[in-house]
């Protein structure tokens, strides 16, 4: 797409994502034309590291508006039916998005404005299962919209779930090519994962599974021809008395390994997690923990990582790393402050000092503060988020904070 057409693209979804909305879209209700929902949002976000001495001095900065807008129309004769989305971002200032200082997931890598064709499939519904094929988002545990910046990323995919087992969701997807958050271009998976002259895809199957109440369980494979096979584990228990204390235990588990050809290099990694919460009165505290082996660090290469403790800048799965998790939540609905919701987080991860897989220690403290409005602003939510990394500077690690200001409105046009 030439320069010009672009900017006239992007310039037309801007001007629709940001039109007068109808109403918020909490609930999508469908009319005999379909639907047509959408989302805008401002963002400013910057990643600031100390490269020597005590100065922050290596700075990642932007601050845009942008959003999508979806039509998706309703069952064609029941069976049938079709939905697309254009996805749009651009900066605000000069001064705020300087060339130099992308790669904050807003933009381009340059701090440029795009617009794209995120979502554009077909579906096909027969009883309990339900087939989409193209352009579309997917949610999983290792393929995912990653939808923490701008906009989410969209995979070209081939693929249907099935429901027709009581508690049980099965899927089954190739999905061939990505379209990141800071780009309008979709990419092999291989390409994605770092591998420049192969065009290859991934098999992605899963299983969600409730066997009894309050007891929900996941298993979901990644097979990569020629890269690598990755499976995922996690199930998590709810007990204790919904009006008084509760309780909840986590564990999450993967393990990933080369196959074929290992066009990516050899190597044998896995990943062990547990995570017990306790809630009550409106507070949520979580204390977790995790350990990778030593052989080699997980590798996750198309959205964002599905363990706990996966945090605002560090996810703790480097080789040999021992993690610990730890959060403290409130929300201040309980106090008669509808809407308000706060939450601490802290990551502390440590590895090996000596080897070939020393790496420096590292640790990483969030806070998340959240505004849902009411009544005629009802969609719209603010966020902000605060972080601040700690590393071991004497093994390579460089100290750094990040702040993540955004203002987001959901509506629904139609």
């Amino acid at each position: 797409m030439s320069s010009k057409i672009s900017h006239l693209v992007l310039a037309c979804v801007l001007s629709l994502i940001v039109a007068l909305p109808g109403y918020a879209a909490d609930e999508k209700k469908t009319s005999e034309w379909g639907t047509v929902t959408g989302q805008t949002r401002l963002y400013y976000f910057t990643q600031r590291n100390k490269t020597t001495g005590q100065q922050f001095d290596s700075v990642r900065e932007s601050l845009a508006l942008g959003g999508w807008l979806k039509y998706e129309t309703p069952w064609i004769a029941d069976y049938f039916g079709v939905g697309a989305a254009l996805y749009g971002t651009a900066p605000l200032t000069g001064e705020l998005n300087q060339r130099d200082e992308g790669g904050t997931g807003l933009l381009s890598s340059t701090n440029e404005g795009f617009a794209v064709l995120g979502e554009a499939y077909l579906k096909v519904r027969y009883a309990d299962t339900e087939a989409r094929i193209w352009r579309q988002r997917i949610e999983s545990p290792f393929i995912n919209s990653n939808d923490s910046r701008m906009l989410p990323q969209t995979f070209e995919a081939y693929g249907l779930k099935t429901g027709a087992i009581d508690n049980l969701e099965l899927s089954l997807f190739w999905v061939d090519k990505e379209k990141g958050r800071d780009t309008e271009l979709f990419k092999s998976m291989s390409y994605m994962a770092g591998l420049r002259n192969v065009d290859r895809g991934v098999i992605m199957a899963g299983a969600d599974w409730q066997p009894v109440d309050k007891l929900p369980l996941r298993f979901w494979n990644y097979y990569a021809p020629d890269l690598d096979n990755t499976f995922f584990t996690q199930l998590k228990y709810t007990f204790g008395d919904p009006e008084g204390v509760q309780y909840a235990v986590l564990f999450q588990g993967v393990d990933q390994r080369s196959v074929g050809d290992q066009l990516n290099g050899t190597y044998n990694a896995s990943e062990a997690g547990l995570m017990g919460t306790l809630m009550y009165d409106g507070f949520t505290f979580d204390l977790g923990g995790s350990i990778v082996d030593g052989a080699s660090g997980i590798r996750n290469s198309w959205g964002v990582y599905p363990f706990f403790n996966n945090m605002m800048n560090y996810n703790f799965s480097r080789s040999g790393e021992k993690s610990i998790y730890l959060s403290l939540g409130y929300d201040f609905s309980h106090l008669g402050w509808d809407g308000y919701r706060a939450q601490l987080q802290a990551g502390f991860g440590d590895t090996p000092d000596t080897g070939v897989h020393a790496s420096f220690d590292r640790s990483e403290y969030d806070l998340n503060l959240y505004y849902d409005f009411d009544g005629d602003l009802k969609g719209l939510g603010a966020l902000a988020r605060f972080s601040y990394q700690d590393a071991d500077e004497s093994m390579g690690g460089r100290d750094g904070y990040q702040v993540r200001l955004r203002l987001q409105y959901n509506f629904q046009l139609l």
